[in-house]
């Protein structure tokens, strides 16, 4: 995929999703550009139409036309085990098809500063051209969309992460013009795993939970009343073990009304919500 600009095109990857010429990709390759060309495997070169962007979750949709004849194939990232080979496809540094192999190194990990997000974790070599590109398993199943790499202090090579495929493939039903998904609510919040000493200091047995770093104001987990310092444990009904429990909480979440969160709070137990 290229993304023509007044320099240097932005090259990166991509990966159909349906037989109809839809197209994920990363949405940094492509927020603000004004023409976008998709390269196929049998040369030809298509000129590309932006369907939808989330940027919070570095997710676009793209469509072409007339669309190719694929059948992509999509597997299960939760059956993924630390250990199990997957291959990267993509074009780094413009070197069209190219294949990175590796191995899961950790599965749903989840950084604060990505709100609803959760990733594969591999160590793939992931370069610049590959961000956007399908992650395979062994049978050659799509398990993920590649994002990036987390980059050692003195620049040695890091964690590749990899957004799973159920994730990509929900944004891109919300994305769709012709989608009828509902809009999720979004709680507007930071969280991330309970460390250890939080725990300890909350006289906690066990860091289990998601722990709330800020609340901003206007959002909705501050209109559902929750503060900076609670750990959250249960939401909907669904037991919080950690950070990546409570963003598959809230990717399911679809109604406001009849929410319920259960936080520790100060040593209390508190339910926050909406009836």
């Amino acid at each position: 995929m290229f993304v023509p600009g007044e320099e240097e095109p932005h090259v990166g990857s991509g990966f159909f999703i349906d037989d109809k010429g839809v197209v994920a990709t990363a949405a940094h390759l492509v927020g603000e550009a004004r023409q976008i060309l998709v390269a196929l495997p049998d040369k030809r070169v298509l000129a590309a139409e932006l369907e939808g962007l989330n940027e919070n979750a570095d997710i676009a949709l793209l469509r072409i036309t007339p669309p190719p004849r694929v059948h992509p194939v999509f597997g299960r990232p939760g059956s993924l085990r630390v250990g199990d080979w997957v291959m990267a496809v993509g074009q780094p540094f413009g070197l069209e098809r190219s294949v990175a192999v590796g191995v899961v190194s950790g599965k749903d990990r989840h950084f604060s500063d990505d709100g609803e997000l959760m990733f594969i974790q591999s160590d793939v070599a992931l370069n610049p051209g590959n961000s956007g590109g399908p992650l395979l398993d062994a049978a050659g199943a799509i398990v993920g969309m590649n994002a990036r790499t987390i980059v050692g202090p003195v620049g040695t090579p890091g964690a590749s992460l990899a957004i799973p495929i159920e994730i990509v493939l929900q944004v891109a039903g919300e994305l769709r013009r012709d989608s009828d998904a509902p809009a999720r609510p979004r709680l507007g919040v930071q969280f991330d795993d309970v460390p250890p000493l939080t725990a300890w200091s909350a006289g906690r047995p066990d860091t289990s939970g998601a722990l709330i770093l800020s609340v901003p104001r206007g959002s909705l987990g501050e209109q559902l009343q929750l503060r900076a310092g609670d750990i959250v444990t249960t939401m909907n009904g669904r037991p919080i073990g950690g950070s990546s429990d409570l963003v598959t909480a809230l990717l399911a979440w679809r109604k406001l009304s009849d929410t319920s969160i259960v936080v520790q709070r100060a040593g209390k137990e508190l339910v926050l919500g909406r009836e």
